[in-house]
């Protein structure tokens, strides 16, 4: 259930920091600095994570805590960038 629940956020914030990375044109320069803000955003979620649960919790969950989800995160992150991008950029 808690592996759900961190599955899920990690979808949900994959498609916003695409749709933060496109409305804030974080691909201009280069796409590598989109893609550090959302591997940044996805690092500081997993420390907050980590401050917020209590000990039991982070000790059931393990390195589930870091990597359930991330490449849902990362799919989810590209997939709204690109769709941003055709349906706003594009003429």
């Amino acid at each position: 259930m808690l592996e759900d629940k961190l599955y899920w956020s990690r979808f949900l914030g994959g498609i916003i920091m695409g749709l933060l990375t496109e409305l804030l044109k974080l691909y201009k320069p280069t796409i590598l600095l989109g893609i550090l803000v959302a591997a940044f955003a996805y690092i500081i979620s997993a420390i907050i994570l980590r401050i917020i649960m209590p000990s039991n919790v982070r000790e059931k969950l393990g390195k589930k805590l870091y990597i359930s989800g991330a490449g849902t995160y990362a799919v989810m992150w590209l997939i709204t960038l690109i769709l941003c991008f055709n349906l706003l950029e594009a003429p």
